[in-house]
């Protein structure tokens, strides 16, 4: 389940191939930071919401019907993520960890984010998902930053609040902080991700890449495009980018 999937509408674009990617043959200029989308981009579905949504037995009363409601325009993103919290609280901080844990990554996952180590390439995740999850990923996978949205726990049992850290608009403006923060310029940035919450990203990085984009519109904001689900599919650009470290 793609969480990321309101606000812009369909735009048939003549320049996309019919093949899995676009590819333009160059990077804007030296790539010195990866920014990543979480959900849709370095994982896979079922995603984490879902999956809590099923061990507390919400999914049908409250999961479901919240989902609906976002996508038929009636909720906008930030308030439907702090209805999916709120539907959890009371459970155990336990079974959120649990939860996490089951998220699969997306094919070719590990094997992108390894090269970018190998090149001495720092990565980052910016979304509007859950930093527990982006935190998982930053263990396992060597993510140097993690910006999210961080549920409220206390007593080892969700409040149900949210900490809205990211909110939907705030991608692009997270990615320029970061960026300045760490000294590299945003025309040295790589912005991946799939949906409407990226395309801030997208205008403002060196480069881009529309993974699995969610329409046509977001598409066509990006430098790059990879419609099949493998991330193996953007090595390329990094090593043209980036010579491997010996």
């Amino acid at each position: 389940m793609n969480r990321d999937t309101a606000g812009i509408g369909l735009c048939p674009i003549a320049s996309l191939s019919v093949h899995v990617l676009r590819w333009n043959n160059r990077m804007a200029a030296e790539l010195k930071l990866a920014v990543f989308d979480m959900e849709g981009t370095l994982t896979a579905s079922p995603t984490v919401w879902e999956i809590m949504h099923l061990k507390v037995g919400t999914w049908e009363s409250h999961g479901q019907p919240y989902w609906h409601e976002f996508r038929a325009g009636r909720i906008d993103y930030d308030r439907f993520a702090r209805m999916d919290v709120a539907a959890w609280e009371g459970a155990a901080e336990r079974l959120l960890d649990e939860a996490v844990g089951e998220v699969p990554l997306m094919p070719g996952c590990e094997e992108l984010l390894r090269a970018l180590c190998a090149r001495g390439i720092p990565c980052a995740i910016i979304s509007n998902g859950l930093e527990r999850l982006g935190l998982r990923l930053a263990r396992e996978h060597g993510i140097a930053h993690v910006l999210a949205n961080r549920e409220q726990v206390q007593g080892g049992r969700l409040t149900g609040g949210l900490d809205l850290l990211v909110p939907y608009a705030g991608k692009e403006r997270a990615m320029c902080d970061l960026a300045a923060s760490l000294g590299i310029g945003i025309e040295n940035v790589l912005a991946v991700g799939d949906g409407v919450a990226d395309v801030g990203m997208f205008k403002r990085a060196g480069s881009s890449v529309a993974f699995m984009p969610e329409n046509d519109a977001v598409a066509a904001q990006a430098r790059h495009v990879v419609r099949e689900p493998d991330l193996r599919r953007l090595l390329p650009l990094v090593e043209r980018a980036v010579p491997a470290r010996l």
